[in-house]
């Protein structure tokens, strides 16, 4: 099986490189050297014993027993032996293990050995023909060959076949690439090289093969292999022996699904539009908004514009909002395409952000917002941040706080008491400040903007006596809606049990008026429909005199008595 798929890879290559299926191939000449025998080239050379028939009939040799030194020969790449060499991590982001052990930028990769990734992790594995395999996060891949057709003490020399547009001309030979992908994603960016065959990603469902491009893999259980090409020309090719395979240009994928079944070629979705997403966002949690987006998303954010340092990556669905947690503050790129139905993924749209979060702002507790207030004394209070060394409070008559009241930027404890004296719409906010250390940033977001209403304080309340002067008659301005609370009282700070409190439904209290002569004090606050209650209104003084209309009632009878 694996012999008929390489073959196919190779004519498919060849075939993209502009020669026909069954031309001639790849090749390098031998030079039959003194003392060269058919058992030492087989074993030193060629890919083994059985490849001598092939170099001999392919030379067109009469007797395949006779060699002479100087003879040269024609050899196609792919008979000659291959020398294993090492692959290397060049990128090592987060938690990443080879054959289950820890490992770092710098370790090799010999062929047989598993990498995984974790769900926040990458890798990128360098082999030695320069081309780098991206292994996404979740991701489980084995490089299953990395080897070069080395030449023999300058005898092989690379020709490149007459009608090839990619020859290698050095002479190190040429380079074998397999990677298996057991589950997960792999970013391909093979060079352009000559090679004894395509760099192969093979899954369980297929094999893709190529000479040089730049090309994704992704394999699941739920939905089979599926390859995307971003540019140049890949061979797709099922497993299953009785489906054919696909050529898959820039722009096009394909996914390999069902046993028997030809993949169908497909244009790859365009970008998305990230149009939604700050320059600079403020909030540990980053969100992304793609109002009336059809398709699933994957979204990816990493370290680097080059997305070698992945260590976010998410499938979101169609018409969900996209929330990405646990970045620290700096320069983040994100990474957004569409995902199809079949599971094929689209053009990548990436965008550069500043995550500037910390320290995060304290959580505002009063006033409300929307909240309303009285002109005067007002008390700003919020959660304490227990990263802060102090607050930077700030309250505005704008919402873009460029016409400022208040500006205090080193507040201590929780809470901070203001006085706005003049009624109005304003709006507050406050940040955290966290103590200097090295070049972090001190002063965190601001809390969202937070509007608040003063209202003026109420009129003062009108006084006077019933015609009989029995009772004190108080009124004020109200709505019929509100509700009153009053006090009546000797102690001008309405404190103590000389107190006389109620609450009315209308604004007018009718009281019996108060027994001692002396100065009394008088206030009342409403309580609207909303319940919203306004400050008290300003305090009105009373002086209830003596009354002396009994006094005059006792001297009646004495005037009889004269």
């Amino acid at each position: 099986m694996k012999s008929r798929l390489a073959l196919g890879a190779l004519a498919w290559a060849m075939a993209a490189a502009g020669l026909p299926v069954g031309a001639a191939e790849d090749t390098v000449p031998l030079v039959i050297q003194p003392g060269d025998t058919l058992w030492h080239l087989s074993n030193e050379v060629l890919a083994g014993p059985e490849a001598w028939r092939e170099v001999a009939r392919l030379n067109r040799l009469p007797n395949a027993g006779q060699i002479r030194a100087g003879q040269q020969l024609q050899v196609p790449l792919r008979l000659l032996r291959e020398q294993p060499v090492d692959a290397r991590l060049a990128v090592v982001q987060g938690a990443v293990t080879l054959d289950g052990r820890p490992a770092a930028a710098g370790d090799l990769v010999r062929a047989g050995q598993s990498l995984a990734t974790a769900a926040d992790a990458s890798a990128v594995v360098e082999l030695a023909d320069g081309s780098r395999l991206r292994v996404q996060p979740g991701t489980e891949a084995t490089l299953a060959q990395s080897a070069r057709v080395a030449t023999r003490g300058g005898a092989l020399t690379p020709t490149p076949s007459p009608t090839s547009a990619d020859a290698q001309t050095s002479t190190d030979g040429y380079f074998a690439g397999t990677m298996r992908l057991v589950r997960g994603s792999l970013e391909v960016l093979a060079t352009k090289l000559r090679r004894a065959k395509p760099l192969e990603v093979q899954s369980p469902t297929a094999v893709i093969g190529v000479r040089g491009t730049e090309y994704r893999v992704h394999h699941g259980d739920d939905q089979g292999t599926r390859a995307e090409v971003l540019e140049g020309r890949v061979r797709a090719e099922p497993v299953a022996a009785q489906a054919t395979g696909v050529d898959l240009s820039a722009g096009f994928g394909a996914a390999i699904v069902a046993a028997g079944v030809a993949p169908r070629v497909v244009p790859l979705p365009p970008a998305p539009a990230l149009d939604a997403l700050p320059a600079v966002v403020e909030r540990p949690v980053v969100r992304l908004e793609v109002p009336g987006e059809p398709s699933a998303l994957r979204v990816q954010v990493a370290l680097d514009a080059g997305f070698e340092r992945v260590v976010s990556d998410q499938r979101v669905a169609a018409g969900t909002p996209v929330r990405i947690t646990g970045l620290a503050d700096g320069d983040w790129f994100l990474r957004v395409r569409r995902i199809q139905a079949d599971g094929v993924e689209g053009l990548n749209s990436s965008q550069r952000f500043t995550l500037a979060a910390q320290p995060e702002p304290p959580a505002p507790r009063a006033p409300r917002a929307g909240g309303q207030v009285g002109v005067g004394r007002v008390s700003f209070r919020w959660a304490e941040n227990l990263q802060a060394q102090h607050y930077h409070l700030q309250v505005a008559r704008d919402e873009a706080f460029t016409d400022l009241v208040v500006d205090l930027p080193q507040v201590t404890g929780d809470a901070a008491e203001l006085t706005l004296d003049q009624p109005g719409r304003f709006f507050w906010r406050v940040a955290s400040v966290r103590p200097p250390e090295g070049n972090r940033r001190q002063r965190g977001p601001w809390t969202d903007v937070q509007a608040l209403t003063v209202r003026a304080a109420p009129p003062a309340a009108t006084s006077g006596l019933s015609p009989d002067g029995s009772r004190l008659e108080l009124r004020w301005s109200g709505r019929p809606e509100d509700r009153h609370q009053v006090e009546l009282s000797t102690d001008p700070q309405f404190g103590g049990s000389a107190t006389v409190r109620a609450e009315l439904t209308t604004p007018s209290w009718s009281v019996d008026k108060p027994a001692q002569p002396g100065t009394y004090y008088f206030r009342y606050r409403s309580v609207e429909a909303d319940g919203f209650v306004t400050p008290y209104s300003s305090t009105l003084k009373l002086e209830i005199e003596r009354d002396t209309r009994s006094l005059w009632l006792l001297g009646v009878p004495l005037l009889f008595l004269l």
